[in-house]
């Protein structure tokens, strides 16, 4: 029985419905200038536009089935049609993309000339598509990356080596690719539009708790005044990020010449920061005093250099991400992290009552439009007595022996004082 041509129209239901039916060759749709053209297996096939010129008719390959749905196809027919009137040789690809594979390389390629990325998250997500996403998803066609799959190439395999929390990070990796090549026209489907790492495991991550908390202020102070003859740059950058909240690739960056004594100020540079914008941080008093100890203790073992955290193996450099975690590693002793300080401060901050949007401010999290006009005129002012406030409780705990040249052998322990409760 010779191959046949069915006229009707297009869509998912009638190429499926069709497809167990080997004398169907491929499908017209009379209201458009296409066919769909079934391959041998059956389960996959392949869109053509034709274009009539010089009196016989031109073929154009424009996308695969099922990668690109049929109704994803009519959608993009107008545009393919206005290519071709304005340009009879332009592409008429819809989707450039048919493979994970090839999204994956579109989107690592893409990522290696980002400059609106930091280095850190950069890095972080090329190592995420290399390590993990490009060896479990290898060889898999679009249509083919469906929840089962996806459970089994790569969230199950990996939760029996990894942490959920980390898991479910790799997940979002590969949300935000497939969301973005959409976004760009490399697919015209997401398949993973729907896709949810709860319901994909059953797993609900909660919320890490509190690792460290008020009460372990005044430990933590008695400690790096002890600490801080020998580690000088360790105590700093505990103390700075303790200070003001700050995080931790934004503190081992910081330089000389952005951190004014005489202004009382710390600059951070836009470059610097998660979010891309510029940060002024007021520096205290106390501040100041930790600060200028801290810059005679460089002098005196011989650095004069421009970074408060000088790199331990590459002159003129500042601390590397390894170096950086490492500090904390060697603080926290695997009790706490870098991480953990800035959570305690925010937690002393509601203690003391600093407004919630002032905190957003400290923090350098991103405001709306509203809340940037409210701080416009007052922000550095506001944010100055948030931290005076700050650091008059952290003197209260032990902070304030840090701040003089003369070291105190043995300092009396102070009693930890609740910030919901103090009083200056």
């Amino acid at each position: 029985m010779p191959k046949r041509t069915l006229n009707l129209a297009l869509s998912e239901a009638a190429i499926k419905k069709h497809a167990a039916d080997l004398n169907v060759y491929q499908l017209n749709d009379p209201r458009h200038p296409v066919r769909f053209r079934y391959r041998h297996d059956r389960n996959t096939g392949s869109w053509f536009v034709l274009r009539f010129a010089g009196g016989r008719v031109h073929w154009r390959k424009a996308a695969n089935w099922p990668d690109v749905s049929a109704k994803a196809f009519l959608e993009h027919l107008p545009s393919v049609h206005a290519r071709l009137l304005a340009d009879p040789a332009a592409s008429v690809t819809i989707g450039c993309c048919n493979s994970v594979d090839q999204v994956l390389t579109w989107y690592y390629n893409r990522m290696l000339t980002d400059t609106t990325l930091s280095k850190s998250r950069k890095s972080s997500v090329l190592s995420v598509v290399r390590v993990h996403l490009r060896p479990r998803l290898e060889g898999l066609q679009l249509y083919e990356l469906t929840p089962s799959v996806l459970d089994s190439r790569l969230v199950w395999p990996m939760l029996e080596k990894h942490k959920p929390a980390y898991v479910r990070g790799v997940f979002g990796v590969l949300k935000q690719i497939f969301s973005r090549a959409q976004g760009l026209q490399q697919i015209t489907t997401n398949p993973l539009e729907r896709a949810s790492f709860s319901k994909s495991t059953g797993v609900q991550i909660k919320p890490k708790g509190a690792r460290l908390r008020h009460v372990d202020v005044v430990g933590l102070l008695e400690a790096w005044c002890g600490l801080f003859e020998s580690s000088p740059m360790d105590v700093a950058f505990a103390v700075m990020m303790l200070a003001h909240g700050a995080r931790i690739s934004e503190t081992r960056l910081a330089r000389w010449k952005n951190v004014n004594l005489g202004a009382a100020e710390w600059f951070v540079p836009a470059a610097d920061t998660k979010s891309k914008r510029d940060h002024v941080r007021p520096l205290t008093p106390q501040v100041v005093a930790f600060l200028t100890r801290y810059r005679n203790a460089q002098l005196a073992k011989g650095y004069d250099g421009g970074h408060l955290f000088p790199s331990l193996s590459r002159p003129g450099r500042p601390l590397s991400r390894t170096q950086a975690f490492a500090v904390f590693e060697r603080l926290g002793a695997g009790e706490w992290t870098s991480h953990d300080l800035r959570k305690l401060a925010r937690e002393c901050w509601a203690k003391l009552k600093v407004d919630s949007l002032v905190v957003k401010l400290l923090l350098n999290h991103k405001l709306t439009d509203l809340e940037a006009t409210y701080f416009q005129s007052r922000g550095e002012e506001i944010k100055r007595d948030a931290l005076e406030l700050w650091h008059g409780w952290l003197d209260s705990q032990g902070f304030d022996l840090l701040q003089g040249e003369t070291v105190v052998r043995q300092p009396a322990r102070r009693a930890s004082v609740d910030p919901a409760g103090w009083l200056r």
